[in-house]
């Protein structure tokens, strides 16, 4: 490949204690709990609202909510599902449907009292790092072509996709053994439909027969099915891409455009197939692909799908956790989708009230020294990815990375201790 160098003098726009790439779910936690322990703090996100998947991504629901017994994704969580006015007795259970309007709404009010700075469309454009010290993040402002930078003790990387600690130079995973990782869907929105009539546990023999009958140009057997998200509007999470990887542009290309030529496909079935939906129309897809792995950053400790089965506790745990292994089918064949419900909804699911412990050391990237990693891109195998990497497990990790970054002493992220972090966690 052809290389071209130039050089640029870059204004520093912002010095401050934490610094935060990725405004997800995990990056609005990070940067309240920074905030709210003290820190000067700065959140870049690269699209017009904060949220990510739970707003731009369209994405129905927050799952892995509860355990039946409490609430799993720390105080933070608590604090969303008050502002969303989710009922009482939310902890009980495992969704709780996603209103995404408003969601954006109450991720804007969280992080403007806070007294952060923050900036939206503005994405990680280069880390300059040496000897695993981030000296700088460098910020591109989206449809402005200009440059700047942020200097800090602390960076949390809250990309999702790794991309900060992974260009400071940090080791990390993408898929399983063979290097397959797990597919990406497309959600959206839709309206028309009489949910009087709709029956989900007739929803699979439906989708069997629309196969049979050669409505589908890939035979998608994992479909959730729709989900009531408003009055009159329904969010749906279905359509895989297999093998998208989303640090290869040419693959996120080539799947936003699959998956939305495959989307009359599902409003065919919809329409023809599911009492209901006859009316059923299409309203909205999604700005922000529903990708599900990227690179796991190795750090201190991988917690592992042996952590899972075992119910591991940890002497510097911030948290506990307890969605189940949600590895959705890896290919389209009938053995992926079968092999994917006896683990989901068998082997690789608690029973009420069990839960395994999230280590501070999953947190923090082996070979660096000043960064932390919070929701999907933190240190697991790609079967504690697909339990943690939901929004509750995003709230979790993103809240113990801002309190952690701002306690550390000189930016030394190890200098801190787990009890110290829990400690300000649940007494903000």
């Amino acid at each position: 490949m052809k290389t071209l160098s130039f050089k640029q003098d870059i204004p520093i726009r912002h010095e401050v204690d934490v610094c935060i790439a990725g405004g997800g779910a995990a990056g609005v936690a990070a940067a309240v709990a920074a905030s709210r322990a003290g820190a000067s703090v700065f959140l870049a996100e690269a699209s017009g609202c904060f949220g990510g998947l739970g707003t731009a991504g369209l994405v129905p629901a927050f799952c892995g909510v509860g355990n039946g017994t409490a609430v799993l994704g720390g105080p933070f969580c608590r604090e969303v599902l008050k502002a969303m006015d989710i009922p009482s007795g939310a902890e009980k259970r495992e969704f709780s449907y996603i209103d995404a309007e408003k969601l954006k709404c109450v991720y804007d009010d969280f992080i403007s009292s806070s007294g952060c700075l923050f900036a939206l469309e503005v994405r990680l454009a280069a880390v300059v790092s040496e000897n695993g010290n981030v000296e700088a993040a460098v910020f591109t402002e989206c449809g402005r072509e200009s440059l700047f930078a942020v200097k800090a003790r602390v960076y949390i990387d809250a990309t999702g996709n790794g991309d900060l600690a992974a260009w400071a130079g940090a080791d990390y995973a993408i898929g399983n053994a063979q290097g397959i990782v797990m597919p990406s869907t497309l959600c959206t929105a839709w309206t028309g439909m009489d949910w009087a009539k709709y029956d989900k546990s007739q929803l699979f023999d439906q989708l069997l027969k629309a196969v049979d009958d050669g409505v589908f140009s890939l035979n998608d057997w994992h479909h959730s099915g729709m989900f009531p998200v408003g009055k009159q509007i329904a969010g749906g999470n279905f359509g895989h891409i297999y093998n998208l990887r989303a640090d290869l542009t040419e693959s996120r290309t080539a799947g936003w455009l699959d998956i939305r030529r495959r989307l009359k496909e599902f409003q065919k079935f919809y329409r023809e197939y599911v009492p209901g939906f006859q009316q059923a129309e299409l309203v909205a897809s999604a700005s922000l692909m529903g990708v599900r792995e990227c690179r796991r950053i190795t750090g201190d400790y991988i917690l592992t799908v042996d952590d899972f089965k075992n119910k591991s506790r940890f002497e510097d745990e911030i948290g506990v956790f307890a969605y189940g292994v949600d590895i959705h089918p890896l290919d389209d064949t009938r053995e992926e989708f079968d092999r994917f419900r006896r683990e989901f909804y068998g082997n690789l699911r608690y029973k009420e009230g069990e839960c395994y412990g999230v280590p501070y050391r999953v947190l923090i990237p082996s070979r660096l020294k000043n960064v932390l990693t919070a929701g999907r891109c933190v240190s697991t195998d790609q079967p504690m990815e697909a339990s943690i990497r939901v929004m509750p497990g995003c709230f979790l990790t993103g809240y113990a990375a801002g309190t952690a970054a701002a306690l550390a002493p000189r930016g030394d992220v190890r200098a801190v201790t787990a009890a110290e972090i829990r400690k300000k966690m649940f007494l903000q």
